[in-house]
């Protein structure tokens, strides 16, 4: 089934929708602590993602390979929350807070991930619908 799939988008898709999901736990994570003293956002390194994303793409002859996915299928330097600055000003407490913020990023991937997972169901459904016509 592996080699069906490799020719499409469907194993870079996967790589979206996960990197979405790990993303969006991050981002609630920092909303959970909006009011602890001396915390720092965090985030993943979405620029480097679409990078290695972008150079996938580009190279297409192995969507797999170990920009985007490693032994355990994801690359995981690309999944590591790190210390994100905030553009906001620091607060009284030594925090970089602002729940507008995170819910405009929440937002953002959300949107992100749900493109992601539409395209491949529409995908899967293509490739299921070939595989009729073919019995």
């Amino acid at each position: 089934m592996s080699s069906v799939v490799d020719g499409t988008t469907i194993p870079l898709l996967e790589k979206v929708a996960a990197f979405g999901e790990s993303r969006s736990l991050v981002l609630a994570s920092n909303v959970a602590n909006i009011d602890t003293p001396n915390y720092k956002r965090r985030d993943l390194p979405v620029q480097q993602f679409e990078q290695a994303l972008r150079e996938a793409i580009q190279t297409g002859s192995d969507r797999n390979d170990q920009t985007v996915a490693g032994p355990a299928g994801l690359a995981p330097q690309l999944f590591q929350p790190r210390e994100a600055g905030s553009p906001s000003l620091t607060f009284q407490d030594n925090s970089d807070r602002s729940i507008e913020r995170e819910m405009m990023e929440m937002t953002k991937n959300l949107s992100m991930q749900s493109f992601a997972i539409t395209l491949l169901t529409t995908q899967m459904s293509m490739l299921q619908a070939a595989i009729r016509e073919q019995v």
